[in-house]
Order: C-alpha cells, then structure tokens, then sequence
C-alpha cells in the first residue's frame, strides 16, 4: 500500500472524526475499542512502520509522529496502543535486536493477517524496567526449550494482541550477575492468559491488562536476545527515541484536542446580558497561552525525530534532545489542557464534554519512560560530569 505522508496524515484525521465519537463510551466502560483497530488494520495502519520488503509503509519517524498526534486528538487510548505496536518496528528495522526469522513474521503478521504486538517488561514490584529493575518472571531452559512463569502489568492491547515480547530472568547454574532475556510468546501458547486489571484513571482505553505466564513452554529459539543485568538495553537509542518521542505526540493530540474544544468554547460562549468570552482579556490571554505550549512542545519534538532521522552530530545529542522534547511536551500540555478548562469553567468537569477526559489522559505519559527525573539527570550529567572542551567561561 503505497501512501505519502500527507496522505496518511489526511487518513489518520479521518480516522479520527470516527474514533472520537466512539471515545467516550469506550472511556466510560473502560473497553477495548476493537473497531478502531479493526478500521486501522483495513487502513494499513498496523504496518505503518514495518519495513517495505516485508510489505509496510516504513514511515519514516517524523511523519510517523504526525500520524499518532492526528489519532490521538481524536482517541489518544488507540493511538496510545498503535503507538506500542507500531514502535516495535520502528526501532527494530534500525537498529536490529532480534534474529530476522522472527522479526520477518511479526512483520508479516502485521501486513497479512493484521497481528498486534507489544513488550512485556512492567511488573508489580518491579517499578519501571528502564530504571534497571530485576524481572521476577523467570525462565528455566529444558532440553529444547524454556519454562516461563510469572506476572507481567500495563500489558498495552492485551485484549487483541497476537504475540509478545516477554522479559525474564534466567535461571543460571552458576554465580553471577542475573541475566535478563526476552522472549517472544504468543498469547495462544499453552499457559499463557489474560487477567482483566485495567480500570485507570485516565487512557481507559488501552486494555493494559496482565498477562500470566504460567509453565509456558516456548522452543529455545525463541529467546530474542540476553544481557547481564545492568547492561546496556540491546534495543537502545533506536527504541528510546521511537518510544518517547511516540508518546509526545500523543500528548499533543490529547491538548490539541483540549485547545479546540476551548477555542469552539470561547468563540460562541456569551453569558446573557455580557459580551463575548472570546473578548474577555484572562479567555485570550489562556487561549494565547495554550498556542504557545502546543507550538513550543511539537517544536521540540519535531526538531527531535529530525535528529534521529538524520542521524544529527550537532550538538545537543539526539538523545538529548528526545529527552528534552518528551519531558517539556508532557509538562507544556498538561498546562495547555488545564488552562483549556479554565476558559471553559465549571462545565468542563461534565463528563458528557470531552475536556475531563483529556485532563485525565494528558497526565499518563508521566509515568512512561523516560521519567522526568531520569531524564533530567540524564541532561545534568551531560553537562556537569562529562569532559568537556575549553568554552573560555569567565573565571
């Protein structure tokens, strides 16, 4: 399916119009929007990143933006979980981690039959896997294979997914560091179920549910890749841009949508007897303010994904800037949406109005890698502990 970016920005809003009519439903009942994805896979969507000689798109990262920023403005719980999906292959025709057999049929899985995947890393004690936690799902090698048993949480599009890519400890007979492998499971292996958790706060959408892993028997070449713990993640730069970058623009689509409904608002609110909101100095002052947010933060996420597109060696560092953009665009929107329901007023908290549910989603990428204080360490170190020429600083 042969399609230029604007053409798959133009179908994505389309797409959009229909998928916000269904949100508030599937918000209220906290239910997997089957129909969105089921229209996203008729579209083409579910092989947006996969590379063309497996039959994709192969958007590049910075159209591939603009595609979830327009799906989000309409739902951002499916365009969340595209997001998990699609970035799998993103990254992975980048900066390849897994043997190509399998990288090939998760690919053409996606093109042919329309499979979602997703990782699953988060555990309920583990915290954040970026922070270098320890799995406590485990795997045992048998002859010709592996045992696999634990929890896994925030399972993204667990209701339809096809296959997972599973991290676990490896159950070693020698002393030594832990090793962590990933394994790719297919969720209608023996063992494997999903217990129904998700009932959030916001991107109810999602279908996060657990995935159980119980005497999973999956062949041995089903190990993906392994590292010491505290080694670097094989995936890295590739999938930490394609990851946080994706859930920026969420985050915009989410205060895009927020900072239209306010605009609407403003434009045809007039209290008997009193002149037009839109008039009024504090409504234009907020509006001017949400414009500059949303500006500022698709600025700083555009200028990113063109880094990693271009492979940019100027300073500062792509992954520097990744982490700039995802930390500022999260902050700026969560302002441009809060300050949308200041203009509106009281009646934003209504739910049958779309502006709770933003406020609620907005905030959910805060707790998505890269978690601001990482992020910010992340920067001061660069700054502050890494040698650095001469700059002729004042003494």
């Amino acid at each position: 399916m042969t399609r230029t970016p604007e053409e798959w920005v133009a179908l994505a809003r389309e797409l959009a119009r229909r998928f916000a009519e269904r949100a508030p439903r599937h918000d209220r009942e906290g239910s997997f929007p089957f129909e969105n994805f089921e229209e996203l896979r008729a579209a083409g969507f579910l092989a947006l990143t996969v590379p063309r000689r497996y039959g994709g798109a192969e958007l590049p990262l910075p159209d591939y933006l603009r595609v979830l920023e327009e799906l989000a403005a309409g739902d951002a719980s499916t365009a969340l979980g595209l997001a998990m999906h699609l970035v799998r292959f993103g990254a992975e025709r980048e900066a390849p981690t897994i043997p190509e057999r399998w990288f090939a049929q998760l690919c053409r899985g996606a093109v042919e039959h329309g499979w979602l995947v997703n990782t699953a890393a988060t555990e309920e004690g583990l915290g954040s896997p970026a922070g270098g936690g320890i799995p406590e799902t485990h795997a045992a090698a048998t002859e010709g294979g592996w045992v696999l048993n634990g929890r896994k949480t925030f399972t993204t599009l667990a209701p339809a997914l096809r296959a997972a890519i599973v991290s676990a400890r490896i159950a070693l007979a020698d002393p030594g560091p832990p090793v962590i492998g990933n394994f790719l499971v297919f969720l209608d292996d023996p063992g494997v179920r999903i217990v129904e958790t998700w009932d959030s706060l916001g991107m109810r959408g999602t279908g996060s549910h657990d995935l159980v892993l119980e005497d999973v028997v999956p062949p041995r070449d089903r190990l993906l890749n392994q590292r010491s713990a505290g080694a670097p993640d094989p995936r890295g730069e590739a999938a930490f841009a394609w990851f946080a970058l994706g859930i920026a623009a969420v985050t915009i689509g989410v205060a895009r949508a927020a900072r239209d409904e306010a605009v609407a608002f403003a434009r045809e609110r007039v209290p008997l007897g009193q002149r037009p909101i839109r008039e009024m100095p504090g409504v234009r002052a907020r509006i001017a303010r949400i414009e500059l947010l949303l500006h500022r933060s698709r600025t700083l996420v555009c200028d990113a994904a063109r880094a990693w597109h271009t492979r940019s060696t100027e300073p500062p560092p792509v992954a520097d800037r990744v982490a700039m953009a995802k930390v500022e665009t999260l902050n700026a929107c969560i302002e441009a949406v809060d300050l949308a329901m200041r203009v509106v007023g009281g009646v934003s908290l209504l739910k049958r109005r779309p502006l709770e549910r933003y406020y609620r989603d907005v905030r959910a990428g805060l707790h998505n890698p890269p978690l601001e204080d990482r992020a910010l360490e992340q920067l001061a170190r660069r700054a502050l502990d890494e040698p650095q020429a001469p700059t002729g600083a004042v003494e």
